[in-house]
């Protein structure tokens, strides 16, 4: 069978893989020169492993990628790294129960209760049962409104703006069920094994384009693209926001197209930083900024989970940000973004200084967040649109989970599953 796939990701990588080496013939097209999607790396002055644009790493229960490069022979290392949270003037973490128990900012029921709820959450698989409620609510009602005040809704705010009075408390008890302590990442980077899939894809006769943008998708599998091309398939896979895929499939019809159109997401903007010394204390991997009008979300210190050395010893540091796409940042150039960020960056590390600077970039997602109101399940689209043959798998169909790679390997299985059955 002759399949095309739009968007090499690890959506579109996953489910070519699977199909190649169900013996179909696989054309993959992608607008970027490399694949990977919002993993795709970059890299400076020689580096040995490449970067990712927007943060990423794995958790012991992503199995689905794990599996994945397991099976094409790349290394995920696993590392045990610190993370805290900037609260009240003071960095602590709060990672564990007993640092939970030991954070004085919070009476002691209200640490005790919300400590029992996320132990509750972790162990507890039924997450239809958290569906119909709004995270704010779950919080407030059994952990507190003093645990949601000091400890949740800045975290809330700054991550989904306006929406954060909406979000089920179904995606919250996806971040607590899921998370480990151990963290993982992949053997020279996520771009890297986006290049392993690619090069055993290539074995199995799969063949790439990249550079190429997807002018239209029609309803007699008929592929056209930017360059004037025309490309005939038996079914096609599109990985693309549904925002996208909508510019590109006319023939949906109203009601599939209502339901993609009534999808929310949000943006990123991150701003990475080259540094000549390490910026967080303690070895501190991951901090939540959780700090009065503090213009951004986190702190990522990804040399502190990988080591420098594979970076010619620079210390690499991403200021990451959650923001609608009409957002000024998204408008503002790296060093722009660092002068609006020095003084607080000041803040958590009192030594920093622009000298500390030797290169610095900025990477921007228009859709990076999808948002997950209650009762989400009746809004997800269908894999199989009303199009014969035309299926769509991106980002907002991994519910109940949130996005991240591993759910995108897992939905691009799933999809070529779906794509091969008559």
């Amino acid at each position: 069978m002759r399949i095309a796939i739009i968007g090499a990701g690890f959506t579109g990588l996953a489910a070519a893989w699977y199909l190649s080496k169900s013996g179909h013939e696989v054309d993959i097209f992608e607008k970027e020169s490399l694949p990977g999607g919002l993993a795709i790396g970059f890299s400076d002055h020689n580096w040995n492993w490449a970067l990712e644009k927007h943060y990423h790493h794995l958790f012991t229960s992503d199995s689905a990628i794990i599996n994945i490069a397991k099976k094409t022979g790349h290394r995920i290392n696993f590392y045990h790294p610190t993370t805290s949270t900037w609260i009240q003037k003071g960095i602590f973490p709060l990672d564990s129960p007993m640092h939970l128990l030991k954070f004085k900012g919070l009476p002691f029921i209200d640490r005790l209760r919300t400590g029992l709820v996320l132990a509750f959450l972790k162990i507890n698989p039924f997450w239809k049962m958290f569906e119909s409620v709004t995270t704010e609510k779950l919080i407030r009602t059994f952990m507190g409104n003093k645990s949601w005040e000091i400890l949740w809704q800045p975290l809330m705010v700054h991550k989904f703006w306006d929406f954060s009075s909406q979000i089920s408390a179904t995606w919250f008890w996806a971040r607590i069920f899921k998370r480990s302590s151990s963290l993982g990442y992949p053997e020279g980077g996520f771009q890297k094994l986006a290049e392993t899939l690619v090069s055993t894809i290539k074995t199995k006769g799969g063949k790439f384009y990249f550079g190429t943008s997807i002018k239209s998708v029609t309803s007699d599998m008929v592929i056209a693209t930017d360059n004037g091309k025309k490309y005939y398939y038996e079914k096609i896979i599109c990985t693309l926001p549904s925002a996208q895929f909508l510019k590109i499939a006319p023939d949906l019809g109203t009601d599939y197209k209502e339901k993609l159109i009534n999808l929310r997401g949000i943006g990123a903007v991150n701003l990475v930083l080259s540094l000549k010394h390490a910026f967080l204390p303690n070895n501190i991997y991951w901090l939540n900024v959780n700090y009065p009008n503090a213009p951004f979300l986190s702190v990522v210190e990804h040399t502190n989970l990988v080591s420098s050395k594979n970076y010619l010893g620079k210390h690499l540091v991403y200021v990451g940000n959650y923001l609608h796409q009409d957002h000024e940042y998204f408008k503002l150039s790296n060093t722009e973004l660092l002068s609006k960020f020095i003084t607080f960056l000041k803040k958590i590390n009192p030594d920093f200084n622009e000298k500390w600077v030797q290169n610095s970039w900025v990477w921007k997602a228009p859709f990076a967040q999808p948002i997950i109101p209650v009762n989400y399940s009746n809004l997800l689209p269908d894999i199989h649109t009303p199009v014969k043959n035309l299926y769509l798998a991106n980002i907002q169909q991994v519910y109940p989970w949130d996005r991240g790679t591993n759910y995108a390997v897992e939905l691009g299985i799933k999809t070529a599953r779906i794509c091969l059955k008559k």
